[in-house]
């Protein structure tokens, strides 16, 4: 390989790593950050985009969105990214007012905020999960609804639906939310179209949609789109997610926590 070659493929993969933490990139960015003309810009994003590492839109690129894979039981996931969970579980449960009315689905950031929730005072806590259920009950410091739906065995909550029927007659002031696929262009998506209709579900219950992940799961997608980003009111993650991210997803309207 030339030396040419080399720095070609150096500056292709500094395009890579500028584009991971922007998200987005113009031709003429590009070309102020290497030095180099429009034409070579634009090269190297063809190349990129030949390589599926970048996608092209105009006048520049984007990162190539990875799409998000069926995850694995919720058990093995307990011990992925426990601190910034910790952490965001305890934010988000700062959100929350004694007395209120919550809406809280299952995963392994929704435990984590349930964990926190056992210091307030007098909530009703509607959940799908066994394990938030399970975790609260404990305290019996809250009112507990259980939601009834197909239990799923991975998730170790109910689907389905009956879930959907009974969520279309219930109202909360707060729904706290989990995800593993988010982005500016896609908003939530999902794995499959029940999926998708449970969580219009979840977003029509509720005066206030909080969505408490960590940074991996954003700039991701997957099949099926379940509801825009502007569904959403507030986003509690961690200090993983990018400024410029964060700046994006408040200029769309969006009370950004980071923690």
């Amino acid at each position: 390989m030339s030396l040419s070659d080399l720095m070609t493929q150096e500056r292709q993969e500094k395009i890579v790593q500028l584009l991971d933490h922007k998200g987005r990139l113009t031709v003429f960015e590009i070309c102020d950050a290497f030095d180099v003309s429009e034409a070579t810009a634009r090269r190297d994003l063809a190349a990129l985009a030949s390589q599926n590492l970048i996608r092209r839109v105009h006048g520049g690129a984007m990162r190539m969105q990875v799409v998000a894979t069926a995850e694995t039981p919720i058990v093995q996931r307990q011990g992925q990214q426990t601190e910034a969970k910790r952490r965001i579980g305890k934010a988000t449960a700062e959100l929350i007012g004694n007395g209120e009315t919550l809406l809280l689905t299952g995963g392994t950031t929704g435990l984590a905020v349930a964990r926190d929730l056992r210091q307030h005072e007098n909530l009703t806590i509607i959940t799908d999960s066994l394990l938030i259920a399970d975790e609260l009950l404990e305290h019996q410091r809250h009112n507990i609804i259980m939601l009834g739906g197909v239990i799923d065995a991975d998730e170790k909550a109910v689907r389905g639906t009956l879930t959907r029927i009974l969520l279309q007659h219930l109202q909360v002031d707060k729904a706290i939310l989990g995800t593993k696929a988010i982005s500016l262009e896609r908003g939530i998506s999902v794995e499959t179209p029940e999926e998708a209709e449970l969580w219009r579900a979840y977003i029509h219950t509720a005066h206030h949609v909080i969505l408490a992940t960590d940074a991996t799961k954003f700039n991701q997608s997957a099949l099926v789109q379940a509801v825009p980003i502007d569904a959403i009111h507030t986003i509690v993650s961690d200090t993983s997610l990018n400024d410029d991210y964060v700046e994006q997803l408040q200029d769309k309207g969006i009370f950004v926590v980071i923690t």
